[in-house]
């Protein structure tokens, strides 16, 4: 956290504090002539750097050659709240002014020229934090917010209230703020249709498609899921909230009826028991037959004998 400069020596002080909260993978342009003025304030909550800064007129560049040397990519989310400046950014050229919100990752050169004294908040973050979904998006919609959409109104108070000094002694865990950013993102996607609007669905599905896929891995866990699709387990579970069972639950079903599958089939007794239950993930046997009879009403022995027409 810094307070404001000001003098011959304020715009190198700004630009060292902004490289040591932001990053060195830029360029500050020409020194302003004359008097220069600004402020930075920074803080950390988790691995989201909260960067909250003012300046004059200046400008600033990164070129291809920065973002190839990147060791890890980046995502900002920036908040304005007074001035304006223009941003080169993928090719295209923004103009950005208080009330919108604008985002850009550190994968591209980029060029940027405070035209009016500047007041924003940014939000940044290594782009494995936010979920593949919120990723995709991104790379589908203009790095300017539309002024009319929802998200962006959402998404802006959000920074702005991380930002704020109030929200320092804040008991929150960083998951509960990327989910809201993954959420915001994804919700600003122009064109979804109202059948996928549904963002928990989708998500919901994209889960149970992934769970689907790794049912034999003794490894798949609500903590291995929620890393693969990078959202909390709070929000994972959210999302199964109005599911008639939990994201565990659903996960032993599903080796359960992959197991029965295979009790049931012709030649199911070229295999062991033993060995049907470990093949979809289960790594204890006596667990497994528990499990079997509570849902079936019969061991695992007793579905293969009436398969094969035992009595």
């Amino acid at each position: 956290m810094s307070g404001g400069a000001r003098g011959a020596d304020a715009y190198e002080a700004w630009v060292d504090k902004l490289m040591s909260a932001q990053g060195s993978d830029w360029c500050p342009g020409k020194t302003p002539v004359g008097p220069f003025s600004a402020s930075l304030r920074h803080k950390v909550i988790g691995e989201i750097n909260v960067i909250e800064s003012r300046c004059d007129p200046c400008s600033g560049y990164r070129t291809d050659r920065h973002a190839e040397q990147i060791d890890e990519p980046s995502v900002i989310l920036l908040s304005y709240l007074a001035g304006g400046e223009h941003i080169e950014f993928g090719g295209q050229r923004y103009s950005v002014a208080a009330g919108d919100t604008f985002v850009w990752d550190s994968s591209q050169a980029t060029n940027f020229e405070v035209y009016e004294p500047l007041h924003k908040v940014a939000l940044a973050m290594p782009s494995r934090l936010l979920s593949h979904q919120a990723l995709s998006a991104l790379n589908q919609m203009p790095r300017k917010f539309d002024p009319s959409s929802g998200s962006r109104f959402l998404l802006r108070n959000l920074i702005k209230a991380v930002a704020d000094p109030d929200f320092d002694d804040a008991e929150i865990e960083a998951d509960t703020i990327l989910d809201a950013v993954n959420t915001f993102v994804l919700g600003a996607l122009p064109g979804v249709s109202p059948v996928d609007n549904n963002l928990r669905e989708q998500q919901r599905r994209e889960v149970v498609r992934y769970i689907e896929q790794h049912l034999p891995d003794p490894a798949l866990s609500v903590g291995q899921i929620a890393r693969v699709h990078r959202i909390s387990k709070r929000y994972l579970h959210w999302l199964f909230r109005d599911q008639a069972v939990t994201v565990n639950e659903f996960i032993i079903l599903r080796r359960l009826a992959g197991c029965k599958d295979d009790l049931l089939r012709p030649d199911g007794d070229a295999l062991q028991i033993s060995q049907i239950a470990y093949a979809w993930g289960f790594c204890n046997v006596s667990h497994f037959s528990r499990r079997y009879r509570a849902c079936y009403g019969e061991s695992p022995s007793e579905t293969r004998r009436r398969a094969s027409g035992q009595t």
